[in-house]
């Protein structure tokens, strides 16, 4: 992989980083609810999540699921299938008292760790991305290892600094989402956009 490639590679994946979608909703939700601990948790499980796309786009797994539309299909359904599990989580979540959140200790963090790797990973957008576009920048005459490492720094980097981003400025607004209201609605308007990305996913036809 070339200078050139890389920073084309990296330019798209920033891209597709920036958009809006459910894994940003999960990462601004628990900003939101449970502060800044809980959020850069969440960040990692997301570039972890990235990560593991771009290692199966690379190592063949996506070569796999292109060639096999069930094989897609299956994915595809779990991802949605998750995704609105997730959401209805979040629908019916109670208000996170202020005492508690300022705590700490008892925020799950693995938990939200967790969550937002399987979204990362089961979301089709970030499966699609890795699939279609990871290939297209890589050397097939130059060594594996190093084009991967190249990549997933840039995943990394890109990912931390997005989903950071959005994190703290969410963050930043706790001060003004405090009562129970308020949380609730952010808990309704996160659950209610992952159930109706799942419903998209699982209807979206994609490589079909």
């Amino acid at each position: 992989m070339g200078i050139a490639a890389w920073i084309a590679f990296t330019l798209a994946y920033a891209l597709m980083a920036v958009t809006p979608g459910p894994v940003t909703m999960l990462v601004v939700s628990y900003a939101i609810s449970q502060g800044r601990r809980s959020a850069l948790a969440a960040v990692g499980g997301t570039v972890l999540g990235d990560a593991t796309c771009l290692a199966a786009a690379v190592f063949g797994a996506g070569a796999v699921l292109a060639a096999s539309a069930a094989a897609f299909t299956v994915l595809k359904l779990a991802g949605a299938a998750y995704l609105v599990f997730l959401g209805v989580k979040f629908w019916r979540a109670p208000p996170v008292p202020e005492a508690e959140a300022a705590g700490g200790a008892r925020r799950p963090r693995t938990r939200v760790f967790l969550r937002a790797w399987l979204t990362t990973v089961l979301n089709p957008k970030s499966v699609l991305f890795f699939m279609v576009f990871a290939p297209q920048f890589m050397n097939p005459h130059a060594p594996l290892l190093p084009q991967l490492a190249a990549m997933a720094g840039s995943v990394a980097v890109c990912g931390m600094v997005v989903d950071g981003g959005y994190s703290m400025f969410a963050a930043s607004l706790r001060r003004f989402i405090r009562t129970p209201r308020a949380q609730r609605t952010v808990n309704r308007v996160t659950g209610g956009t992952l159930v109706a990305e799942g419903a998209l996913a699982a209807a979206w036809r994609g490589l079909a």
